[in-house]
């Protein structure tokens, strides 16, 4: 994992501690814009729209409405969509804390590190969709981070997702991923992949893009390498660019292998195992609830999440020759074809 160590950022987790051991939420929320008068005000910024995101959003909005926060008579939502785009993430956030609002959402790793690099600490801050908080600086593990920050934690389960193309396909000897080197929650799974590959005498070998744009080529130049699957990690530029990943899966007769749920309808996706995204929404939307009720992110510890989803597609396994273990199959959540 990405950690921040140093005399630096111990000095500055202290200041932090102490500023967030002040009070509750409202008591700690004097913006240097005055507050509107009216419910809680939550600026929500989500870096991409797509199936996976989306989904988190709707079940951070279905926990704060559990909790008794119903837009728009118990809280106002002020939502926020960067389209993938940092300089545009950093802007938004400037926008929520001169509009007064009472907490931070991010929704994606980029999200929470524009917000961590941009936001006073007096604003308290929840996030989901998110794989690599290490690396937005929100600290170092679970329980010590920095004090106003809170969230779940969605890396996704690589280690599974290898036993479960080595379960299909059990001569398998390597795979292909394509990823964005320059997403810090794309190059943490990476390595985790890498690690997890190891002990199982599985070579990963990489083609990196710079975005959607260059997944086919990418996906080509692994196919004529010989891999023996492609996989994906939490990655946008593959999120955004899954069809065409998807689909050179089809033209090399090589299984895909995704961690995104929505991405099993995709033609050309084999399998999923992965988390539940709208499941992942509504835990953090339960924990921006305790923190409107006045507890401190400081006394939290970030949650994992927990469920977690198997689902095949019987029709991308017709079309490159791959059949399904019966076990397999009575295990899945979903069977799609």
């Amino acid at each position: 994992m990405a950690t921040t160590a140093g005399a630096s950022r111990r000095q500055a987790l202290g200041l932090l501690a102490g500023a967030a051991a002040t009070g509750t939420l409202l008591a700690a929320g004097c913006h240097a814009r005055r507050r509107p008068p009216g419910p809680p005000r939550l600026g929500i910024v989500q870096y991409v729209r797509g199936a996976g995101p989306d989904a988190a959003r709707r079940g951070f909005v279905r926990g704060l409405a559990g909790g008794g926060f119903r837009a728009p008579a118990g809280v106002t939502l002020l939502e926020r969509f960067a389209a993938g785009s940092m300089a545009t993430c950093r802007a938004q956030v400037a926008e929520l804390l001169e509009a007064g609002v009472d907490l931070l959402v991010a929704i994606g790793t980029p999200p929470l590190a524009a917000i961590l690099a941009i936001a006073p600490a007096r604003v308290p801050v929840v996030f989901c969709y998110c794989s690599n908080p290490w690396g937005a600086g929100a600290g170092t593990s679970y329980t010590r981070h920095r004090p106003h920050v809170v969230g779940t934690v969605s890396t996704n389960p690589l280690a599974e997702q290898l036993d479960l193309a080595r379960r299909i396909t059990p001569g398998l000897a390597s795979v292909g991923l394509v990823y964005n080197p320059s997403e810090a929650n794309a190059s943490f799974e990476a390595e985790l992949l890498r690690r997890e590959a190891a002990p199982r005498s599985l070579v990963v070998m990489v083609e990196p893009v710079a975005g959607p744009a260059e997944v086919t080529r990418a996906a080509d130049t692994l196919a004529s390498h010989r891999v023996g699957a492609l996989v994906r990690v939490g990655d946008y530029a593959t999120s955004v660019g899954f069809p065409a990943l998807a689909a050179a899966g089809l033209r090399h007769r090589l299984p895909v292998y995704s961690v995104d749920p929505s991405d099993i309808a995709t033609p050309g996706c084999l399998a999923v195992v992965g988390w539940d995204p709208e499941a992942d929404g509504a835990q953090a939307g339960a924990l921006a609830v305790q923190v409107l009720r006045g507890r401190s992110p400081a006394t939290m510890a970030f949650e994992p999440v927990t469920e977690k989803l198997l689902l095949l597609n019987r029709r991308t396994a017709r079309a490159i020759g791959v059949t399904f273990p019966p076990e397999l199959l009575r295990q899945a959540d979903r069977v799609e074809g």
